[in-house]
């Protein structure tokens, strides 16, 4: 469905990403959150493009009223400003999921959904194939974990979202995030070899489809377990 020449494949033809949540300072002022808002950048610290969040009316209170259970929708965008796919979650009082979808044919390119579970932290992720879903990786990581390598059903990991430590005042006291998405298991292996991870990796890449699916379940781990208002979400209580 998307190719290289799109400005989403620009994007999700990279390696990694670098995904930096940029700071609300209305949030860490008085506690009214504002609309999310990333910065992508290539494995050579180059500025890649940018994920913001589509602002309506209904959206700016939804984020006052629901916190952590609220609808959303974010674009992404090229350097240019201009869009090429969309995240969508819906509003879930449990499980959440999100899908991303084509701007350019208007198709759902795949989803990732949220398992819930007391401890750990499960995700599966599809991607589309016709009228149906294929799943095509899943996460399975302990309580509190920082690391959601995403493993085919031979268990090996084909992409990951890594959550990197931003300081002690930039993690207490404001709604920074740094994050690492790899998309290959030569970034995979780099990160691995710095974890000293176990997770076994595939010697395949995966397509931009499927790419789009991992930033898709970045932006949705970041949001279930690492924003301000996601301290007691789904890894502690649904």
């Amino acid at each position: 469905m998307l190719s290289s020449n799109q400005s989403a494949g620009a994007i999700l033809g990279h390696s990694s990403l670098r995904v930096t949540r940029q700071l609300e300072m209305l949030n860490i002022l008085v506690g009214f959150e504002q609309a999310n808002r990333y910065a992508l950048v290539d494995p050579q610290g180059n500025p890649a493009g940018f994920m913001v969040e589509e602002q309506t009316w209904s959206s700016i209170f939804g984020r006052q009223l629901y916190g952590m259970h609220r609808p959303f929708k974010i674009l992404v965008m090229d350097l240019n400003g201009n869009p090429s796919l969309r995240i969508r979650r819906p509003f879930s009082f449990i499980n959440s999921w999100v899908s991303v979808e084509s701007l350019e044919s208007g198709q759902v390119i795949g989803e990732s959904h949220q398992e819930w579970h007391m401890w750990r932290r499960r995700y599966n992720l599809f991607a589309s194939q016709g009228s149906n879903m294929s799943q095509f990786a899943r996460v399975d990581m302990p309580f509190l974990s920082w690391e959601f390598p995403m493993a085919d059903e031979q268990g090996k990991a084909v992409a990951g979202v890594y959550r990197d430590f931003s300081g002690i005042g930039m993690e207490l006291f404001t709604d920074y995030g740094l994050y690492g998405v790899c998309f290959d298991s030569i970034s995979l292996q780099q990160r691995h070899a710095a974890s000293g991870s176990p997770t076994p990796l595939a010697d395949y890449a995966l397509d931009l489809d499927r790419r789009a699916v991992v930033l898709a379940a970045a932006v949705s781990i970041d949001f279930d377990y690492f924003s301000r208002h996601s301290h007691f979400g789904p890894g502690y209580l649904p």
